[in-house]
């Protein structure tokens, strides 16, 4: 595996989360809605090669109640590695550490990805999302 160096609490910038959510094929956002989603941030979870930042997962919501992880992504190259696996047990450690024990942990994984959130704890239950146009 390549020299990966962790940070835990550190927002990227706009411009490098642009760059790694193009690079894992997901939804686009213009630099505004990014800048204020990842300001809104609980806590986050980076790794980088170098400048490169290559993965990285972030944990939003209320703190007390309810927190979901959210942009949990891995750039191609560094995909089959525990890359993402390292990402979600960082931020579940944080939560272990930091919020109630009552508050709910969710998240919403890509297709494909179930089994990475399934080894953490997390059980499948229905729900539903919504993306503003």
């Amino acid at each position: 595996m390549k020299e990966l160096v962790w940070k835990q609490g550190d927002t990227p910038i706009v411009g490098e989360y642009l760059e790694l959510r193009q690079a894992c094929e997901l939804g686009r956002h213009n630099a505004g809605s990014a800048a204020k989603g990842l300001s809104g941030s609980l806590h986050c979870v980076t790794a980088k090669v170098g400048a490169r930042l290559v993965a990285m997962g972030r944990i939003v919501g209320d703190g007390g109640m309810a927190v979901t992880l959210v942009d949990l992504m891995v750039a191609p190259d560094m995909r089959g590695q525990g890359v993402g696996l390292e990402v979600v047990e960082r931020l579940m450690s944080w939560c272990r550490d930091e919020l109630p024990r009552s508050c709910q942990i969710t998240a919403i994984p890509q297709p494909g990805s179930y089994s990475l959130y399934k080894g953490a704890g997390f059980e499948i239950r229905g729900g539903m999302a919504l993306t503003l146009p």
